[in-house]
């Protein structure tokens, strides 16, 4: 039995006339009259009773012409879903993050999403860059977002820059140098330094420690945190200083005092990464939109 055999049994049986079905299905009313005959055949009932002046369906085509329309609407509903899959609009994605570095734009780009996008289901996952790598190549996440890139070759992965930023030095608010308009690396050259741990920053800490190499001088590194959040509550306490990402000086923080670092100072760059062969439609449209969102703040006027 083929589908065809379905529509024009539906065709013939709404119509109750070979000849006004044949129309309708565009084909020639004999050819009509045999296939549905082969339907009965195959289903082995009469569906339709039928002489020289009228055609009605017996108890068993009514029950059949039911079941054919749920079928059918099955179907074309089978086509409908495959079609929306194909063009990302179904679906679900699961997005690694680093909480400390996705609040500014990623709920711009998730809020975009879901208006554009609203049925495919996205499921977030606060993880270290090393997790997220990690989850990644083993083919848990769909997308990290996984800070300044990757510290070792992954063939597997494609990495993207999403945002670039300043760098700015977190202070104890009566620090000496907390009053600055500016600093140089050079100037924080005698300070006890907050680093993130580098099994957690994988990328993050070793490019820091060259930009401390490049201004002349080794860090001294009094403690490792494990996020931001905690190397902010060190500073906080006066254990040391620690440099972040322009977006983490802009939290309320009465006790610590974040000022921007020379323009000199190479940008930090917060990647997204995915596998190569995530062919997932939602993926892509996930990452149009990302890109969207994101040109579009470049272009707005900052404090606008």
């Amino acid at each position: 039995m083929e589908l065809r055999h379905l529509r024009y049994f539906v065709a013939t049986a709404e119509e109750l006339n070979f000849r006004r079905a044949a129309e309708r299905l565009h084909v020639a009313a004999p050819a009509l009259s045999v296939q549905i005959r082969q339907l009965e055949e195959e289903v082995g009932v009469e569906l339709l009773e039928r002489d020289k002046h009228h055609v009605a369906l017996t108890a068993a085509g009514r029950v059949f012409l039911e079941c054919s329309h749920r079928i059918l609407r099955a179907v074309d509903e089978a086509v409908r879903a495959a079609g929306r899959a194909a063009r990302g609009e179904t679906g679900q994605l699961v997005i690694g993050f680093i909480a400390q570095l996705s609040y500014e734009w990623l709920p711009n780009v998730l809020r975009s999403f879901r208006v554009r996008v609203p049925n495919v289901a996205i499921t977030l996952t606060e993880l270290t860059p090393t997790r997220q790598i990690e989850e990644l190549v083993a083919r848990r996440l769909d997308l990290g977002i996984i800070g300044l890139g990757l510290p070792d070759p992954h063939e597997e992965l494609q990495v993207e820059v999403m945002s670039a930023e300043p760098l700015v030095v977190a202070l104890p608010h009566d620090h000496p140098l907390a009053g600055s308009y500016r600093l140089t690396l050079a100037d924080l050259a005698k300070e006890r330094f907050i680093f993130t741990a580098r099994t957690d920053s994988p990328a993050y800490t070793p490019w820091l420690l060259g930009l401390c190499y490049q201004a002349g001088f080794e860090p001294n590194i009094a403690l490792e945190a494990d996020r931001s959040p905690s190397a902010v509550n060190y500073v906080a306490a006066g254990f040391g200083v620690a440099i972040f990402p322009a977006q983490i000086g802009r939290l309320n923080m009465p006790t610590v005092r974040f000022v921007p670092l020379d323009d000199a100072t190479p940008k930090y760059q917060l990647c997204v990464a995915w596998r190569k062969d995530n062919k997932l439609p939602a993926l892509e449209r996930f990452l149009a939109t990302a890109r969207t969102v994101v040109a579009a703040r470049r272009k707005k006027p900052r404090g606008g």
